[in-house]
């Protein structure tokens, strides 16, 4: 029988059935210039100056796919891919650098206001669902499916409570709002 070790930077020999390994998900660009990296604030939590959290408001053909944190990432990935598209062949006019960085400030002030912590404002859990309806009415394409948003907040405890074993569930998508467990 063989056991999973770690062993840590001092030396130390730790054993372990699951080892996760992370990022630490700071933001940084060090592949971008100084003149167009987008200042990274609170700890590296925190991409300024990213209009709907997504397109750099002082160059805005420049795009940050994926900065959403605690999000279902594909379908979120796909609606910001989306959005990026329809900027780029003119189905959806940007406002103004001034506008969009207006936009960005407002929004992190209430976020503020409403008690949160600055550092959690690309956090976005359950508000995700009307961020991707938002992308999806600004552009006219389709909101994702009422079924995937409720399967995967019903995923989310099981994901907690068993980290391990979570993933061995399967589900079958039967209709637009209805799911069954395999």
């Amino acid at each position: 029988m063989t056991t999973d070790a770690a062993i840590l930077k001092n030396g130390e020999r730790v054993e372990a059935d699951t080892l996760i390994l992370c990022t630490g998900y700071r933001f940084a660009f060090p592949f971008l210039s100084d003149g167009c990296c987008p200042a990274i604030l609170h700890d590296g939590q925190v991409v300024d100056g990213l209009y709907l959290h997504l397109i750099h408001a002082a160059f805005p053909t420049m795009s940050f796919i994926g900065i959403p944190k605690r999000v279902c990432p594909f379908p979120l990935f796909d609606r910001q891919a989306r959005f990026v598209v329809a900027t780029l062949d003119g189905r959806f006019r940007l406002p103004s650098t001034e506008e969009m960085l207006d936009v960005v400030r407002k929004e992190m002030a209430a976020f503020v206001a409403a008690g949160k912590d600055p550092r959690h404002f690309h956090v976005f859990a359950r508000a995700q669902w009307p961020y991707n309806d938002k992308l999806a009415e600004m552009i006219g394409f389709q909101p994702l499916l009422p079924v995937i948003s409720d399967l995967y907040e019903s995923v989310c405890p099981k994901r907690i409570a068993d980290l391990k074993g979570y993933r061995s569930q399967s589900f079958k998508i039967l209709d637009r709002q209805t799911f069954v467990k395999l």
